[in-house]
């Protein structure tokens, strides 16, 4: 079985010759002009296409992306939410202190008396940086994914060491 990631989602049909507006989950939208086979994955991901990216352009923070054989909005519309992914083999390599969002979910947050504060639920990209949804002993809770907080991150150990602002993850308590 191949391991793939996701590049990118598609979120609606742009004018009327079957371009998709895409976005992206990566650091640019300019990444799907490099890709060429992709994998289209519905979102209850029960479903596969494999397809083929005729050409892409940025617009704004999205991508458009014209796929082979697609050529109306109502095509498109059949792929709402539908995520587009390569094997990990093509992911582009990482710096140092670079990761990818999907290789933090799962990791436990340690704090540095060596306590678990919590298990990454998800971490996703906000305008301000990357937030990890924790999953703590009171509940569901936010930390920004910076240095100044996560100190340390260990994927062999699956672990991220943290210095978490006092009070966040009894935030998880607090009722609307």
């Amino acid at each position: 079985m191949v391991k793939r990631i996701a590049v990118g989602i598609i979120r609606k049909p742009h004018g009327v010759r079957g371009e998709a507006s895409v976005e992206p989950w990566t650091d640019s939208p300019q990444r799907f002009s490099e890709l060429r086979a992709v994998t289209l994955v519905s979102p209850d991901e029960g479903s596969t296409r494999a397809i083929e990216i005729e050409r892409a352009r940025s617009h704004s923070d999205r991508a458009l992306v014209k796929f082979i054989g697609i050529d109306s909005p109502e095509q498109i519309r059949e792929l709402q939410n539908w995520t587009i992914e390569i094997p990990t083999s093509e992911a582009r390599k990482l710096d140092h202190n670079e990761y990818f969002l999907h290789d933090l979910v799962g990791l436990a947050l340690i704090d540095r008396e060596g306590k678990q504060r919590g298990i990454v639920k998800d971490a996703y990209a906000v305008r301000g940086g990357v937030l990890l949804n924790v999953d703590g002993p009171h509940g569901e809770f936010e930390v920004p994914f910076a240095a100044e907080i996560c100190t340390e991150i260990d994927l062999k150990r699956k672990r991220i060491i943290v210095d978490l602002p006092e009070g966040i993850d009894d935030l998880a308590n607090v009722e609307d």
